[in-house]
């Protein structure tokens, strides 16, 4: 877990409070300044509480949903592009072709030899269809999304400056004198943040932006949207707006155009400011204590560096982080040496106590993997608490949907009844009114037929009495058979509209029906969902605290163990490092080393100059228990010397060698004494005489204590 700004500042102002906290000097001075001067202490924080008006933020709410349901209607019309194109790169002929080809006879310039082979004109007029989607409802679309999210995102960003809004002001003078010291102590502080991440607790403020920003991806969504990113290619409409007859029929369309007008004519701000102002004046003892620190830091800092304190104070620092690290060191030594006694003291054998310590170790890591396991079991508890809010804030917005889903169809009725009773009011005037005109024209048509033949009825009286009488009987048949079909239009008409209306009806009460039903279920459900969160949250918090006290009492034994396996890793890393070092060396000695290998690298050098330094530090412990020895073996007397002999014989045993190889061993021995023999022959009478101070001499300073393999086991 990465620590943020004000945990590391607080962590390391807790440590330096628990390193000055119980010192006598400490506590003197700060009490001192904490008393000095407190009617000139300042301290003042001010917040902002922010109240959004949920007037507008509902307008908008209401009015996105027939705005998304209008983009998703994709509006369009067929655009048509045509074109002349050489009959050789024609692909397709349609109708339009052939009819512009029939009033185009030029662009046949040649005609078969034969008259039944084909006509090939020249050329040929070609067709492209294509669907167009910047019609002018989509345009008004894209322009109020964009106007939408302007809005939005002015606001949002003004309330979000207010609520992260912090500002603070602190002022203090101190003044103390003694006998050997005077103190002035003066500091003016100010700070303004708009960015601070902790603003004021309040829940209707924090679900008013959750609203609004939900209303925010919801714009941004709808004009990431094909549509809306197709019609951004075109000019945007600018106001005024036409009102076509779809933006004032269709309901998605109205409601939209309804949204726009609230948003266009809105020029209040939408929310109220509140300064909101804590006072900490006068200082409580915590705040006045913990101030009263700037002033000795201060005081410690200047006098650091006035005085040029600071290899002194580092000396120091250094002697006593040692003195500390000994300390250590011999308890970790006592520790193990208590816990060899207790292994000797209850009869267990080293193996079987490591055999204990791993079956501890084991029960360990099973009581951990429980705890990680049961973290687990928490964050899915925690998860599926969260699924179930989830699924209970979607089951209520499913209500509210529904609710509106009621509302549309029952408005969609009354406007279905309304326009019913119109059409069938303007079928009967227009049905009216064509009869009046065909009766006028019949009659205008008689009187016509009467005065151009009126000298020719006397004459031909018989034929034409015949013809009139055709003519009516054929007129009456004519009449008969467009009021026929009237009459059946509007009865087909009437059946449209009552089967509509009772499609309508049907739906009404199927989504009763269905609102009663989702209502109690969820009712039902809401409450199982409470109560399973409530046996939750106790099951959690019972099941926290105890697994609190294991990870801390299973901590505290990693903690000890992790010390044990981090020495024994260090030997034995040590021991490893000597190894390849002394493997290395025996290679380069019989000239075993591989010519491919290759140090120059910076990795393969480091690495080799640490396993330098680890064989010469080997090599120096070595050399000095081997003057020690020689030392010692001097004083011997013969006898001694020869039981010394013989002692070595025994430990420096070696698996046989030929005698070529037991000749070289020899001189090397011998030419190795007679060195070591020289420099002894320096060391002074007294060294000689009391082996004990040579060995105090000898012992290296400030030596931490060399754990042994014993001490490890």
């Amino acid at each position: 877990m990465i620590m943020n700004q004000l945990d590391v500042y607080y962590r390391a102002f807790t440590d330096y409070r628990k390193q000055t906290l119980d010192v006598r000097e400490c506590i003197r001075q700060r009490k001192t300044f904490k008393n000095a001067n407190v009617e000139l202490d300042k301290l003042e924080a001010v917040k902002y509480l922010i109240t959004i008006e949920e007037d507008w933020v509902k307008a908008i709410e209401d009015g996105l949903v027939h705005v998304e349901k209008a983009v998703r209607e994709e509006r369009q019309f067929i655009r048509t592009n045509g074109e002349m194109v050489p009959i050789e790169k024609v692909k397709k002929v349609s109708k339009n072709s052939v009819e512009h080809l029939a009033r185009h006879s030029n662009l046949i310039t040649h005609v078969p030899e034969n008259p039944g082979d084909t006509i090939i004109p020249d050329q040929l007029y070609i067709v492209e269809k294509l669907s167009d989607y910047a019609v002018y409802e989509n345009r008004f679309l894209y322009m109020l999304l964009c106007y939408l999210r302007d809005f939005i995102d002015l606001r949002l960003e003004k309330i979000q400056n207010y609520r992260m809004k912090y500002i603070a002001e602190m002022s203090m003078t101190k003044k103390v004198e003694t006998e050997k010291r005077i103190v002035s102590y003066e500091t003016k502080f100010y700070e303004e943040r708009k960015d601070n991440p902790y603003p004021l607790p309040d829940q209707a403020s924090k679900d008013m932006l959750y609203r609004i920003e939900s209303c925010q991806r919801v714009v941004l969504a709808l004009l990431n949207t094909p549509l809306m990113a197709e019609v951004a290619k075109t000019p945007m409409v600018k106001p005024p707006i036409v009102k076509t007859n779809v933006l004032k029929m269709n309901n998605n369309f109205k409601n939209s155009l309804a949204l726009y007008d609230f948003v266009a004519s809105y020029k209040k701000q939408g929310f109220e400011v509140e300064e909101v102002k804590t006072d900490f004046v006068p200082f409580t003892d915590r705040i006045a204590d913990e101030l009263a620190e700037i002033i000795n830091l201060t005081c410690f800092l200047t006098y650091k560096y006035g005085n040029d304190l600071e290899k002194l104070l580092k000396q120091s620092y250094e002697e006593e982080e040692f003195r500390r690290q000994q300390e250590e060191a011999e308890k970790l030594v006592q520790q193990l040496k208590q816990i060899k006694k207790r292994i000797a003291e209850e009869g267990y054998s080293i193996e079987e106590y490591l055999l204990l310590l791993e079956k501890r170790n084991k029960m360990l890591e099973k009581d951990s993997e429980d705890l990680v396991r049961a973290h687990n079991e928490i964050s899915l508890l925690n998860k599926k608490v969260d699924e179930l809010i989830q699924e209970k804030e979607e089951l209520n917005r499913k209500i509210i949907e529904l609710q509106e889903t009621i509302e549309e169809k029952i408005k969609e009725i009354e406007y279905l009844n309304q326009k019913y009773i119109e059409d069938m009011a303007a079928l009967k005037k227009q049905h009216e009114i064509e009869i009046a005109a065909l009766n006028e024209a019949h009659q205008n048509e008689v009187v016509a037929l009467v005065e151009q033949h009126e000298s020719e009825i006397a004459e031909l009286n018989e034929a034409h009495q015949k013809e009139i009488f055709d003519l009516e009987k054929v007129h009456l048949a004519e009449i008969e058979r467009i009021r026929l079909n009237e009459a059946e239009n509007r009865n087909r008409i009437i059946a449209e509209w009552n089967g509509k209306v009772s499609k309508v009806n049907k739906e009404l009460a199927d989504a009763h029906l269905k609102q009663q039903e989702l209502t109690t279920s969820y009712s039902v459900k809401i409450k199982n969902l409470n109560d399973q969160i409530a046996t939750v949250h106790k099951e959690r918090e019972v099941m926290i605290n105890e697994y609190e006290d294991k990870l801390y009492t299973l901590e505290n034994n990693f903690m000890n163990e992790q010390n044990i396996w981090n020495l024994k890793y260090k030997k034995l890393t040590g021991e490893k490092d000597l190894a390849f070092a002394e493997l290395r060396a025996l290679r380069i000695e019989h000239n075993l080393i591989n010519p491919l290998e290759d140090f120059t690298s910076r990795e393969r050098f480091a690495e080799l100059e640490h396993e330098f330094e680890i064989f010469n530090k080997f090599f120096k412990e070595q050399w000095a228990l081997t003057k020690k020895s020689i030392r010692k073996m001097l004083l011997w007397t013969k006898e001694e010397k020869k039981q010394g002999k013989n002692v070595e014989k025994v430990f420096t045993k070696e698996l046989p060698m030929d005698d070529e190889e037991e000749v070289q061993v020899k001189e090397d021995n011998d030419l190795e004494v007679e060195e070591q023999t020289d420099d002894i022959e320096d060391v002074p009478e007294t060294d000689i005489e009391d082996p004990i101070l040579i060995e105090e001499e000898n012992k290296p300073e400030k030596e931490l204590p060399i754990l042994t393999e014993d001490d490890l086991d």
